[in-house]
This record gives C-alpha cells, structure tokens and sequence, in this order.
C-alpha cells in the first residue's frame, strides 16, 4: 500500500559548526507542519553525517517508541546508501526494520542520480522522472532539506549576533 505519513530526516551544518537536523512529516502527500521537528545535534562530532543522522533517528524514533505515538508508513534520509546505512544502525537495535513485519519502511534519497536506496534494494532503484511517487519523495526530500537550512541559518544568525 502506498504510504500514508512520511517523515522526512536531512542535515545541516556549515564546516561542522552548528549541526542540526530536521524532521518534515507528511500526510498523505502533503505537509503536516504541526510535526516537523528540529534538532540540534548534541553527541555527534562536527561534519560527521552519518553520526548526526543516528542521533537524530535514534531520538525521534526512540521518543516515539518510549511514548507508545504512531510511527510512520515510511522514513525518507536525504542522501545516498552511507545516510540509509546510519539511520539503519539507529532503528535495527529498536526492532523497528526486523522481522516479518517492520514498523515502517526506510529509504533514501540521493539528489545527483534520484536514486533511491532501501535495505532490501541498497545498489538502488530508479524510478521514472515524470513519476508521482519519485516527485513526492522528492518533495519531502527538498522540503526536509529547506527547513533543515532555515534552522541552521538561524542558529548561525544568533551566534553571530552574540558574538
């Protein structure tokens, strides 16, 4: 069945400084800003990615599980299979990708190729360009990464304007 909520995960950092990631989420192909999310990345050493992408996974997924909240239809990374594999690391020790059933699907996004990865395909798929599912992913892509921009400018502004 075609997913009904999809979060989005995207990265922010300029040379390693203020690193945050954000959260978009999406009902039935359109935003629900009321759930997106940001994050200031706390453990993950400046520029590392992948790091920065498990702490985030690991918080909001963690977050949701501890709550007993809904958990999505499908988990979209910006990036390739290096993004997917951090946020697989993040979600596999919660039982969220394992079994018969998983809790949800992850995928990732790459931006040159529009290539998508998921565990299950990690030398990627390739879907149509004109295709509606491709657009909504990247849609969700780009807004993950808009909003991901937004937060880290404004971190960036406020350390400016305090120094």
């Amino acid at each position: 069945e075609p997913p009904r909520r999809i979060e989005g995960i995207d990265i922010a950092h300029l040379h390693g400084d203020e690193a945050v990631g954000s959260l978009v989420s999406f009902q039935d192909g359109l935003p629900s800003k009321e759930r997106y999310r940001r994050f200031r990345i706390k453990t993950a050493p400046g520029g590392d990615d992948f790091a920065s992408i498990r702490e985030v996974a690991a918080r909001r997924y963690g977050r949701l599980l501890q709550e007993g909240s809904q958990l999505p239809d499908l988990v979209l990374i910006d990036g390739g299979l290096g993004q997917l594999r951090a946020a697989e690391a993040a979600l596999a020790p919660m039982g969220l990708l394992s079994g018969d059933a998983p809790r949800f699907v992850l995928a990732a996004i790459a931006k040159k190729e529009e290539t998508v990865f998921t565990p299950a395909h990690p030398e990627g798929l390739r879907l149509p360009r004109r295709s509606p599912a491709l657009r909504l992913l990247q849609y969700v892509r780009d807004e993950a990464h808009r909003f991901a921009q937004h937060y880290h400018h404004i971190l960036r502004r406020k350390r400016v304007m305090d120094e």
